[in-house]
């Protein structure tokens, strides 16, 4: 008889989620059909995932705080973080070929200072 492919945490998730896709729900319940212990852990995953729906329901449906709802209004997103960053990064870059020219150029003189 051979073992049951064990089935990975993240397609468990997924499964109980309802974001797998149909081909990769259907392999996935295939493969349940021949593992009781797989079947069951996906029975446990199920009931704990509606448990958790059920009890954090009301928190979801309660409305933000007003002052969380103005600062989120007020709040802009930083549109310059992304072309900062690349600078950064082009400045870093141009930073190392500089040393690393300048090393080189002072390689020799280096040498004949050292005495090697």
């Amino acid at each position: 008889m051979t073992e049951p492919t064990r089935i990975p945490d993240r397609i468990f998730n997924a499964l109980v989620d309802g974001r797998l896709s149909a081909r990769v729900e259907r392999e996935t319940r295939e493969a349940l059909e021949t593992d009781p212990q797989g079947s069951e852990r996906a029975a446990t995953w199920q009931r704990q995932s509606e448990a958790l729906h059920a009890a954090l329901a009301p928190i979801v449906r309660e409305p933000l705080p007003l002052s969380m709802m103005l600062k989120l209004r007020h709040d802009k997103p930083v549109a310059w973080h992304r072309d900062s960053t690349l600078w950064t990064y082009v400045g870093i870059f141009a930073a190392g070929v500089a040393v690393g020219l300048a090393l080189d150029l002072a390689t020799p003189t280096l040498r004949a200072l050292i005495g090697i």
